[in-house]
């Protein structure tokens, strides 16, 4: 059986390794990482290219990310014919409201607020793999 990933894109590091912990309990997935805009571009394209995007059961994006915005990537994964469907989550510490429209519009399934929670995880979890 292949094995199945979550995403997680953050560029700081103690936010990336709190959310590691916090994935790590929550559920059996193994944890893909990119710690900035452009290497998540990549690895989402290589992804795309090898269709080994079809074992990631979320994506945790950061909004605030250097080189490319997790919402210019969002908008991407969007509007890439493969990668569309993916279920994505924000995590942020931004509570700025035209933040969050634009990215309810574009269809995440959860806008979280650092920091994460094990249970907010597993319910996210729980209503994206239901939707696939």
């Amino acid at each position: 059986m292949a094995p199945s990933y979550i995403l997680l894109i953050e560029d700081n590091p103690d936010d990336l390794f709190l959310a590691s912990r916090i994935i790590g309990k929550a559920c059996q997935h193994e944890i893909l990482t990119a710690r900035d805009g452009e290497e998540a571009d990549e690895l989402l394209k290589r992804m795309e290219r090898d269709e080994s995007y079809r074992q990631i059961k979320l994506v945790l994006l950061d909004l605030k990310l250097p080189k490319i915005s997790g919402l210019d990537l969002l908008r991407g994964i969007r509007g890439s014919d493969k990668l569309q469907r993916l279920a994505v989550a924000i995590l942020t510490s931004s509570d700025n409201e035209t933040d969050q429209e634009q990215c309810r519009d574009l269809g995440v399934v959860d806008y979280i607020y650092k920091p994460m929670t094990v249970d907010r995880l597993k319910g996210i979890l729980s209503r994206s793999e239901g939707a696939q």
